[in-house]
């Protein structure tokens, strides 16, 4: 029974066997009946997707299945955790003390040139000290060689300046006394002569000794900030005298004051000065007495700043006072802040020419030459300033000026020699246009060029005598590792009209002026130097002033020793 079954099973696993073996075939004929068949493409395949209707455009967690969350139930243990951070006391800061370079109590330079020139100066200056400071300086210069005058003569030139002063400073609590104390005796040879006259000047005949003792006394306060009330007051007297025969006496009082406000700064200066000419040798102007009183407020914020006020000025001359009153302000504000920065301004004051400054500025003067007050009435000006990095600034500047009593040396013509010089007076107006410009590539170089351009009109005058139309400098410096120093220099100076007394000839004038300096300076150590100095390198002909040539190419080689 159990074999039939068997035999059964096997027939029908055999027919179904066949049975799929034929559906097989059916479904798959090429693979299995045939092994090549040729098959055409109507059209590329191009599938596409049956469009969906969305159930929603946006997801959402919204669910039907309620459930209930579990519960849980904890307890917290406090434990304490033993932390290995410690605070440790930080150390108070403490201030460093900068290194001090070390000072010495005296300098002393010697030198000598050709034209026979020595230079001796010593100076004594105390170390260090909490108390105030104290100096000493002797100095003598001359020169004692010959020049060639346009009459194709020698005369003996030259110069000796000699000066002894004493300086120093008390420190107070909140402020410092200053004093100083000096003398001096130059003499000059007055060598310039009518290239007409064939003839030079004796030396012992035609020097002229000027001698100068001055003091003065000061106070300026010394706060940390300028909202204190800060002041300088200074007292300063001098006694000047040519040849000891005319003798002026001078004095000046001043006080500058300022004062940081809320909302405005006010400053402000007064003073007065006398001038005082004994024996009487002076019998055209006197005595000269000046009083001023200058205040102005200013206010400012980082993009501008502005000053107001003005100056006034009373003006005593033989018993007769006269005052002077000017506008003084300033404006200037930031285009470009520290690059391009435009100013204006008016300003105006009163000049005092007496006896010791004239000298100063001319030491060729007529002996007892008085100057009567210079009144410039009225300054203008505008320019712009700036820098375009740390290594280039620069200022470009023009004014307009109308000033009264304006003096210009011209050759005394009491004189037939006429090596002197007296002034002419007159009203002028004057243009100035100026221009400064500093480049400072690194720590080493240090170039400086200034400029001025010049433009007189005058009233009774044809031209503005002895003074020139333009001046320029151009000057560098080089510090090579404070071993090795040098200072060159460019000068030129214009043309100079020169008043020729002859009424049949034209004025003439005095040659562009062109002067080339070099100094070089070689430290050996912080205690001895070595130096050189020339001028007029191409030993050029100039004129310090009509009839008086300069001396040509100088040279002076020297040292310098710290004691």
């Amino acid at each position: 029974m159990n074999l039939m079954k068997k035999n059964e099973m096997k027939d029908i696993r055999k027919a179904l066997s066949i049975l799929l073996i034929l559906c097989a075939g059916s479904v798959f004929p090429v693979t299995i009946f045939a092994q090549q068949e040729e098959v055409r493409v109507v059209k590329p395949y191009s599938p596409t997707l049956s469009g969906a209707e969305k159930i929603q455009l946006l997801p959402n967690l919204d669910e039907e299945i309620d459930y209930d969350p579990p519960q849980f139930t904890y307890q917290l243990f406090q434990k304490k955790y033993d932390s290995k951070f410690r605070v440790e006391p930080i150390r108070a800061a403490r201030m460093v003390q900068m290194p001090l370079n070390k000072l010495y109590k005296s300098q002393l330079t010697l030198g000598m040139g050709n034209y026979l020139t020595p230079l001796a100066e010593l100076k004594v200056n105390q170390l260090r000290s909490r108390n105030g400071t104290f100096g000493l300086n002797l100095k003598h210069h001359s020169m004692n060689g010959k020049v060639k005058l346009d009459n194709d003569l020698k005369a003996e030139a030259g110069f000796n300046e000699n000066l002894g002063e004493v300086f120093g400073s008390r420190f107070l609590k909140k402020a410092v006394l200053d004093y100083k104390a000096g003398a001096s005796y130059n003499s000059y040879v007055h060598y310039g002569v009518d290239p007409g006259l064939d003839t030079v000047l004796a030396r012992e005949d035609w020097v002229h000794p000027y001698f100068t003792a001055a003091g003065g006394i000061g106070l300026h306060s010394m706060h940390a900030d300028s909202f204190h009330f800060n002041y300088d007051a200074s007292l300063e007297y001098f006694y000047f005298t040519h040849q000891f025969d005319q003798s002026e006496h001078g004095g000046k009082v001043n006080f500058e004051f300022n004062k940081k406000l809320r909302v405005i700064d006010i400053a402000g200066e007064a003073g007065g000065a006398f001038y005082g000419h004994y024996p009487d040798w002076d019998t055209v102007f006197g005595n000269h007495t000046m009083i001023w009183l200058n205040p102005h407020i200013a206010k400012s914020s980082d993009e501008w700043k502005f000053t107001a006020g003005f100056n006034a000025y009373a003006s005593i001359e033989n018993n007769i006072m006269t005052p002077h009153f000017y506008p003084k302000a300033t404006f200037q504000f930031n285009i470009v802040k520290e690059v391009i920065i435009p100013y204006f301004g008016v300003d105006g004051y009163l000049e005092s020419n007496n006896y010791r400054k004239t000298v100063e500025e001319n030491p060729y003067v007529v002996p007892g030459l008085a100057l009567r007050p210079t009144n410039h009435k009225l300054i203008a000006y505008a320019g712009l300033k700036g820098r375009f990095s740390d290594a280039l600034a620069w200022n470009i500047k023009g004014s307009y000026s109308i000033i009264d009593d304006q003096y210009f040396f011209v050759n005394d013509t009491n004189s037939t020699l006429m090596n002197q010089f007296s002034v002419v007076y007159d009203d002028i107006t004057l243009i100035n246009l100026h221009g400064e410009l500093t480049v400072r590539p690194n720590d080493s170089w240090k170039v400086f060029f200034k400029g001025n351009y010049y433009k007189y009109t005058l009233v009774r005058e044809d031209y503005a005598w002895n003074k020139p139309s333009f001046d320029i400098s151009l000057q560098a410096r080089y510090n090579m590792s404070d071993k090795i120093l040098m200072n060159a220099g460019i000068y030129a100076i214009g043309q100079r009209y020169y008043e020729n007394f002859n009424p049949a000839a034209d004025p003439e004038t005095l040659p562009l002026t062109v002067d080339a300096n070099l100094g070089i300076e070689y430290r050996f150590s912080k205690l001895l130097s070595f130096w050189a100095r020339f001028n007029n390198m191409a030993a050029q002909k100039y004129y310090l002033y009509n009839q008086y040539p300069s001396y040509r190419f100088r040279a002076m080689l020297g040292l310098t020793y710290a004691l």
